[in-house]
């Protein structure tokens, strides 16, 4: 919460701090540890969402974390080929947990 107020006083810019909450999520950063706020500022920004369980979606075809991992390392892999021109899409559900932001002040 103090680094998007920080933000929105030295940018005086809401569409920035927007864009950081955006790229935001909770998850705990190993087995058990306490849960952070992680910001994506490096190439998983250029990940939109794909869902397999939800009509209308695309499914999914980068997966964070290498395949065999319980967690998301800040790598990621393909589930399929890639082609030129497809959308990267990741479902966050797969380790961010979307319902703690109460939980971290926010």
């Amino acid at each position: 919460r103090k680094l998007l107020f920080a933000i929105n006083e030295r940018f005086a810019d809401p569409g920035i701090t927007c864009d950081m909450h955006v790229w935001s999520w909770v998850q705990d950063l190993y087995d058990g540890g306490p849960m952070k706020v992680v910001m994506d500022l490096n190439s998983g920004s250029l990940l939109n969402e794909g869902r397999e369980d939800v009509e209308g979606w695309e499914l999914p075809n980068v997966q964070c974390g290498r395949p065999d991992a319980t967690r998301c390392d800040m790598d990621y892999y393909a589930y399929r080929d890639i082609k030129k021109g497809d959308e990267l899409l990741i479902d966050y559900r797969e380790f961010a947990f979307l319902d703690s932001w109460p939980a971290m002040g926010l």
